[in-house]
This record gives structure tokens, sequence and C-alpha cells, in this order.
């Protein structure tokens, strides 16, 4: 006679941070909760003020990345937001994204990198004239911080980094950016290659994350050797009258 086997709920691994100085310094936009679903746990990340809510929301709920329990969940986070002064994008928005990681060299797909594609250094940056992306390049380069770059005609057309991280850290999170007028020419992928790449040489890991509904962006990660290691929610809100209207990146 067979044994019934009994599903067990993953366990829960709590962090709280403290959002008293965040709060106070009047930032735009803050994530207060954020969890993570494994096979075995679940992650969950917040801010003390929403710590009740959100354990007791992943304590009781079978499946808290349902559509109906996500919903749920928004509204009773809702008051809380609105009692520090933020709101939530589009209410009811659903915001599910994945975590995709390459960690062996040998998975890389390098022939995606293109001849236009540099590590950004000091010569470079003399020859870029133009910059009209978000990334401060002088920066990158102080904080030690590999960036792969295309310009075209001395214009920064694309470029993909790595959020800053503790030192030793052996797994970084790459976030790449290419202009609007020139995607489609392949030069998000290549930069994400090549300082993949780079980083794989040097022994470390690169987690790509994006929106499940960002096709094109999952697309690029999957083409260039990356493997679904995690999906997660995140409560993304904006100081009241700071929210601006969500845009999905493209390559």
């Amino acid at each position: 006679m067979e044994k019934q086997r009994t599903e067990q709920k993953p366990r829960l691994f709590i962090t709280i941070e403290d959002e008293e100085e965040l709060l106070e310094a009047g930032v735009p936009a803050i994530v207060p909760v954020v969890f993570c679903r494994y096979k075995s746990k679940i992650e969950l990340e917040c801010y003390y003020g929403i710590y009740p809510q959100a354990r007791e929301f992943l304590l009781n709920c079978d499946n808290p990345f349902s559509k109906e329990s996500l919903l749920q969940f928004d509204a009773l986070i809702a008051p809380y937001l609105e009692e520090i002064g933020y709101e939530r994008p589009e209410q009811g928005k659903l915001r599910y994204y994945r975590s995709m990681v390459l960690w062996d060299r040998r998975e890389l797909k390098r022939e995606a990198i293109l001849p236009s594609s540099k590590m950004l250094t000091p010569k470079l940056l003399l020859k870029i004239r133009e910059n009209p992306t978000d990334f401060d390049l002088q920066e990158l380069l102080q904080k030690d911080l590999p960036a792969a770059v295309t310009v075209v005609d001395g214009v920064l057309v694309s470029i993909a980094t790595v959020n800053e991280h503790s030192e030793g850290q052996r797994l970084l999170e790459a976030a790449v950016y290419t202009h609007p007028a020139h995607r489609a020419r392949g030069y998000g992928s290549s930069n994400v290659a090549l300082l993949a790449d780079r980083l794989l040489m040097q022994k470390k890991g690169v987690v790509y994350c994006c929106s499940c509904r960002n096709q094109i962006s999952l697309r690029l990660a999957r083409q260039l050797g990356f493997r679904c290691e995690s999906r997660f929610y995140a409560v993304d809100a904006y100081k009241i009258g700071q929210c601006p209207q969500e845009q999905e990146q493209e390559e």
C-alpha cells in the first residue's frame, strides 16, 4: 500500500529593513515588499511597517502567486501605503518578475557579441560626446562597476552594467538600456553578452531580472544562455502625485 505523500509548505525566510531613514529622505519610490518562491522556501523582504501583514499573508496563503491572492495582498497593503504617502502605479496590475541566472561560461552564447560592443574604459569615455541614458559613466568607472557599451558617432546608444554590490559578492545583477531609436539591432544582447563574459571569466555569476510581461527581455536572457532561477513578486510604490506612467523596457 502506497504511503500518501503530504505536501509541506515552503519554509519562510524573512528580512526586515528599517524604513524610517528612507521615508524621512522623501524618496519618490520604494519597494515595500518583495517575495520570491523557490522549490523549498519562500523569501520575504519587507520594511518594518508592513511586516505583520506580509508575514501573515505568506504563512496563511496556499499559493501566494495566484492572481486572486495577489489582488487580496494589494488590497491588504493599500491602507499602509496611503498612510505613509505612497500609491501603487496602476492599482491592481500584478507585478511578476523572473530571475534568470548564468553561472557557466560554456552556456553563454558568445556569438551574440558584436564588434561594436566595448568595455567602458577611461580612454573610451573621452570619445563619448553625448550620453542620453541615466547612467553616470564617470561614477561607474570610479566605483569599478564593469560596463559594456555601444557608441555610435560619439553617442552612447546602449549600455549593460551591474548594480552596486557588496565586496566579495559572487552573483551580480545586470542592468541594460538601449536608446529607443537604436533598438532591434542586437546592441542590448551584445552588451549583456560581453558583460557576462567578462564577469564569468572572473568566476562571478550574472543574474538578469525582468517583468514576466516583458517578452523581449525574457527572450534576450534565454537566447544568451540564462536560465530561470526563481519568480518573484514586488510591490512598487511612489509618492502620491509622483507616480510615473509605466513603460515596458525593450532591448
